[in-house]
């Protein structure tokens, strides 16, 4: 949607300045690509939208006296902490410019085209955040959602929708999916719980993350959602072909992207380059024909939006009185700058708090140190001690408080390496996040432990992709490792991942840190089908045990590294699901060599009493078979001497603690590793 909005002084100084940049970096509104879809699945809608428009026309020809609407509002901020998540003093400063441009009230009327001013309307229709939700409980219109769905944004991320018959939903996201600035539906085409506006954060309002620049943007919308068409039609092609929007004063037009006030392509006639349902960067005005119309769809029962301006519904929603609404209870709420840190590193914490002005708070922060006041909005504190930390905030005013209380919220690393005799994990024992594995990303999709699946057991650990959001990055923290006395510095694991399309590019990649985390080095990755270990999957992929790979990355530049920290980095683009497992680092780790990478099959995996050894060569060899414990401590040679290509062998395990062992499979200095896990 390309909105600039330019105040009469300026408009003349830099009118030719701004159109490249209105051209070039201001987003199109979704609505009619969303109407279509909606048109040709539900006949429902078509049929509304062919009775509303009977409506109109026999309305707009009675008397109407009304001289105000007044529509109440929430807004659904839905974030991770990032810039996405604005201020209420943004949203606020949006309603603002929505009554302005909604009752005539905008100081750019005064640059209107003399041949418009005449039928320049103030629709007398006002918007007011609600006072009372949908239960009865104080609010102040503006909630503030926690998803990862910001990143995305689209039908899944209109969260919690309040009662459409009652309140005018508006969704804020940090992007949507189509490309497009926001989107809704005309009146009585949607489910109710989908019905409302989506938008991106940069185009609410004209502070904070906002500007003048895509300000009207939210107007636009609102007119889509009072049943206005684009001034040329119903399309989202601007300047394609001359068209109509059933509007008697807007003239015919083809659509402008930029705001030629002379334009006139069709008729001969100047066209309205400045109305609001434009896409030219002038907009600053409605006309009488557009109000008429969107005021015929406000006292329609076909549109959905006839109760909005009751009476009862006013007093339900708390916005029959314009004076300034109670003062309610704060939700607590806050964030962590950093999520994970070593012994003594600072983390900060930040109040983000909402629903209500905080007057005063307390942190609660066992095991930190702070330089800070724990009533401060912001507080620095350290840990001495390695460990997961709970915080939680009490947010109060006079009215009353609230506590948010977050577990597992912190997690402080050791400066100290945890390994330096090798490392392996299968993922079949103990929970996660733990000390070893931590995941670097907080959303509605992150990593976790898959339980039936694995390469040589029955866990791993897995990505759901498949739902995960394009372009942003999945990471999960490794252990860390003096790596100074192993003497074989590869790294090895076992991936499987698929592509959906055959265009996806997802990203794997294996980092390292010398500084906990400071700073981090790639030393392997693969992507797209470099990276897939099987075909192009469009459906939800689950792998099966031909369709792992083991792959080796080399660390050997760390060489001289005491405390070096591995981390697993997957950026996503909308492929398929990803699983790891089996990582070994040094005495636990082989390369992929002569032996096929099935060479050995080890089952059953866990194991109780008796495992069977599946030897699968290509050809007899002279070798040895042999068993370590997970210190790497050799406690049998299985079998030594010629081994046959297809044996089987049976090995007692019964007398072995429940824990991780290794099968090595070795020929002329040549091995190949292989786990199990002994249970009772």
């Amino acid at each position: 949607m390309k909105f600039i909005h330019f105040s009469l002084t300026f408009f003349l100084v830099i009118v030719f300045i701004q159109v490249s940049f209105a051209q070039d970096s201001l987003k199109h509104c979704g609505t009619d690509e969303f109407m279509h879809s909606v048109f040709q699945n539900n006949p429902k809608a078509v049929l509304n939208q062919q009775l509303l428009e009977n409506f109109t026309q026999q309305f707009q020809q009675t008397a109407n006296t009304r001289q105000q609407y007044i529509i109440p509002v929430v807004f659904h901020i839905i974030h991770n902490y990032g810039i996405e998540n604005i201020a209420d003093a943004q949203v606020i400063d949006a309603v603002k410019i929505l009554n302005q441009d909604f009752n005539k009230l905008n100081s750019d009327t005064s640059a209107i085209v003399n041949q418009f001013k005449p039928i320049a309307a103030n629709c007398g229709i006002e918007f007011r955040l609600a006072s009372l939700d949908p239960n009865g409980n104080c609010t102040n219109g503006i909630e503030h959602l926690l998803s990862g769905t910001t990143y995305s944004g689209g039908e899944d991320s209109k969260l919690n929708p309040w009662p459409n018959d009652q309140y005018l939903n508006i969704w804020v996201v940090k992007e949507i999916a189509s490309g497009a600035a926001g989107y809704t539906y005309y009146p009585g085409s949607a489910d109710p719980d989908k019905d409302g506006i989506i938008i991106l954060s940069s185009y609410v309002g004209s502070i904070g993350s906002g500007q003048y620049a895509t300000a009207r943007a939210l107007t636009h919308e609102i007119g889509h959602w009072i049943n206005l068409k684009h001034t040329w039609g119903g399309t989202n092609s601007p300047g394609v072909s001359c068209g109509d929007d059933n509007v008697y004063d807007t003239p015919q037009t083809q659509g402008w992207t930029s705001c030629n006030l002379t334009g006139a392509v069709c008729n001969s006639a100047i066209e309205n380059v400045q109305n609001y349902m434009e896409y030219a960067y002038c907009s600053c005005m409605f006309t009488a024909g557009q109000k008429a119309r969107m005021i015929s769809a406000l006292n329609s029962s076909i549109s959905g939006r006839n109760n909005l301006w009751s009476l009862s519904n006013l007093v339900a929603t708390g916005t029959s009185n314009s004076s300034s609404p109670t003062t309610c209870i704060p939700v607590a709420d806050f964030f962590s700058i950093n999520k994970f840190a070593c012994t003594g590193d600072p983390i900060e914490l930040v109040d983000k708090s909402w629903n209500a002005k905080v007057l005063y708070r307390y942190w609660n922060v066992s095991g930190a140190s702070t330089a800070s006041s724990l009533s401060d909005s912001v507080i620095s504190v350290t840990y001495d001690l390695p460990g997961i930390y709970a915080v939680s905030l009490l947010a109060g005013n006079n009215v009353g408080s609230d506590l948010k209380v977050r577990t597992a919220l912190i997690q402080i690393l050791s400066d100290t390496a945890l390994y330096a005799n090798g490392f392996s994990e299968n993922f079949e024992t103990g929970s996660f996040p733990t000390n070893n594995f931590i995941p670097d990303y907080t959303g509605n999709i992150d990593w976790f432990i898959k339980s039936t699946i694995g390469y040589s057991g029955n866990h791993c650990l897995a990505l759901n992709n498949y739902f995960a959001n394009s372009g942003i990055s999945y990471g999960v923290l490794g252990p860390t490792f003096n790596i100074t006395t192993i003497p074989n510095l590869l790294l090895t694991f076992h991936v499987a991942y698929a592509q959906k399309s055959a265009d996806n590019n997802d990203r794997l990649r294996v980092m390292v840190s010398e500084n906990c985390g400071k700073t981090w080095v790639p030393r392997y990755g693969k992507s797209g089908n470099q990276l897939a270990t099987t075909t192009v999957h469009p459906l939800n992929f689950t792998p099966n045990i031909s369709e792992w790979r083991m792959e080796t990355v080399n660390i050997s530049p760390n060489a001289n590294s005491t405390n070096l920290r591995i981390k697993f980095d997957f950026l996503s683009d909308g492929g398929n699901n990803i699983y790891i497992d089996d990582i070994n680092l040094g005495g636990f780790s082989s390369i992929e060599n002569s032996f096929e990478e099935h060479a050995l099959q080890l089952f059953p995996n866990p194991v109780t009493d008796h495992l069977i050894l599946k030897l699968n060569l290509q050809h007899d060899i002279e070798g040895s078979i042999k068993l370590y414990d997970v210190t790497g401590r050799m406690l049998e040679v299985i079998y030594s001497g010629k081994i046959k290509k297809d044996r089987n062998i049976s090995v007692d395990v019964s007398r072995f603690s429940s824990q991780v062992y290794f099968i090595q499979l070795e020929n002329n200095g040549t091995k190949q590793i292989y786990r199990f896990v002994k249970q009772d």
